[in-house]
């Protein structure tokens, strides 16, 4: 028992011994402690920063590891997950991982991180607070221009705002009148469709009882009669069959305005007939047969007036044009007892053709309006700054690969003719300094595709660099000036004054 009490006091001597022979152990024990913390560790129990231990003010930087975060050894190099502060006054502060204390290497610009003396480090702090310096006010600078040019950018984005949303009002409107337009003509289609069957119908009857007529009726020698009418109606008729419905067209055309049909029709001065008729209001004349086998010549008053206002389906003033036109034909072709042809197929073929038209406009209007409320319906960020991105798409050749970011939409990589989806478009994230894209396409035994794309402050927006860091999970830098914030701005311009304010010191008074 003696013996091993002997071993212990033995053991326990060396370790003291070990620690106050170190040449690794500062003069200084808050050397590698930032100013702001010195008053965390000036108490004589010391807890370690994530609680898991306690430690006595003689063991912080005794080079011995109390601490498993390394809490209680920021000056020396005891624990790998320490942190050594150093102070390069002249320049900015910098932290370092404890375990490059006293390695040889000079890594603080002031030379902090080498006490040990067995490398004298140069002070470069003044040198290297200088590049920094221009650096920084380079920054500013970039950020002041950056300010202005983000403001324009805002200002755009609002005036297309209102541009959009003014056009999308429109649209609605237009859209209530096209559909009352499209309804109308509609009705006016199908009464078309119907008008040609209920005037067969008619014109079947007719004939029907006209037959019965001439059967019940013999003449003088007991045998039914021919009138010159009915001569003259078989005629016409059996002249008719055999044509063509176009060659039929033609045929009445040429009986009801009088011309000769097919390459007979001469060409005419539309201005000379009307003076010669009796001017742009006179009618047409037709010589017909009636029905005691006498001719006659029966006016037809179409006048040309009527047809220069043949775009309104009806006038205020009575029949339409379309209606006198139909029923002079079909006064002539009942009188020659010819099929019916509507003479206002032309005009038939109009309405349907403007229905057409309208319907089409309609699908447009909608397909629009659609696209337009789509859009609205995203976050474009606090001032709307981002509008302006919905549209665009921002490429980026970088080895033998095309990135494109195309926000609010998606993200791709192609290489040659073949194209891989590395997201759809999500969200933004991080106060708008981030573009998050996922549900790309999958990868082999590996997750979907996702792309995030970091935004910073730059006077122009562009696509700068991608990378892969974890598989299949991609990372780019963009810059553009609507990251260039007057906050940030402000907070540089303080940091500026504070650095000036500063009064540089030698390494001796370190």
């Amino acid at each position: 028992m003696k013996q091993r009490l002997s071993l212990m006091y033995l053991s326990f001597i060396l370790i003291i011994s070990s620690r106050e022979s170190s040449s690794s152990i500062p003069s200084n024990s808050f050397i590698g402690i930032p100013p702001q913390d010195e008053d965390y560790f000036k108490r004589e129990i010391i807890k370690c920063k994530n609680g898991s231990k306690k430690f006595t003010k003689a063991q912080l930087n005794d080079d011995f590891c109390d601490c498993p975060d390394g809490t209680d050894e920021p000056g020396t190099s005891a624990c790998p997950l320490g942190k050594f502060y150093c102070k390069n006054i002249g320049h900015a502060p910098s932290f370092l991982y404890s375990s490059r204390v006293n390695d040889g290497i000079c890594d603080c610009c002031d030379g902090s991180d080498e006490y040990d003396g067995k490398v004298k480090c140069p002070y470069t702090c003044h040198e290297a607070g200088k590049v920094a310096m221009e650096s920084f006010k380079r920054k500013i600078e970039v950020y002041q221009e950056g300010v202005i040019l983000r403001k324009v950018e805002i200002g755009l984005a609002k005036r297309a705002i209102a541009r959009d949303k003014a056009e999308l009002s429109g649209l609605k409107n237009e859209r209530e009148v096209v559909e009352k337009v499209v309804h109308q003509l509609e009705g006016q289609v199908r009464k078309l469709e119907q008008e040609p069957q209920e005037k067969d119908d008619k014109m079947r009857e007719a004939r029907n009882e006209k037959v019965e007529n001439e059967e019940s009726g013999p003449d003088k020698n007991g045998q039914a009669g021919e009138s010159p009418s009915d001569q003259n109606e078989k005629d016409e008729h059996e002249s008719s069959e055999g044509l063509s419905k176009e060659e039929l067209g033609r045929l009445v055309e040429s009986r009801w305005t009088g011309k000769k049909s097919g390459e007979q029709v001469e060409e005419t001065d539309p201005v000379k007939n009307d003076q010669e008729e009796g001017g742009p209001d006179a009618g047409y004349e037709e010589s017909v047969a009636d029905n005691s086998g006498r001719s006659s010549t029966t006016q037809y008053k179409i006048g040309v007036q009527d047809l220069k206002n043949s775009s309104d389906i009806a006038t205020l003033s009575g029949k339409s044009w379309l209606d006198k036109i139909q029923e002079t034909a079909q006064n002539f072709l009942q009188s020659v007892n010819l099929f019916s042809i509507p003479v206002a197929n032309l005009d038939a073929n109009k309405i349907r053709k403007e229905y057409n038209h309208y319907t089409a406009k309609l699908s447009d209007l909608e397909s629009r309006i659609s696209s337009l409320t789509e859009k609205l319906k995203f976050d474009f960020g606090k001032q709307n700054e981002f509008y302006l991105f919905y549209d665009r798409c921002f490429e980026l050749k970088q080895d033998k690969y095309i990135y494109k970011v195309r926000p609010f939409r998606n993200a791709t990589q192609e290489d040659g003719s073949s194209e891989t989806q590395l997201g759809i478009w999500e969200k933004f994230g991080n106060s708008y300094r981030l573009m998050l894209f996922t549900n790309g396409e999958g990868c082999w035994n590996g997750p979907d595709r996702s792309l995030k794309v970091k935004l910073r402050c730059g006077l122009k927006t562009e696509l700068t660099g991608v990378d892969e860091p974890s598989r299949c999970e991609y990372a780019a830098l963009m810059y553009t000036p609507l990251l260039c914030l007057d906050e940030k701005l402000e907070e540089f311009k303080q940091k500026l004054e504070s650095m000036n304010q500063e009064k540089p010191r030698s390494h001796d008074e370190l």
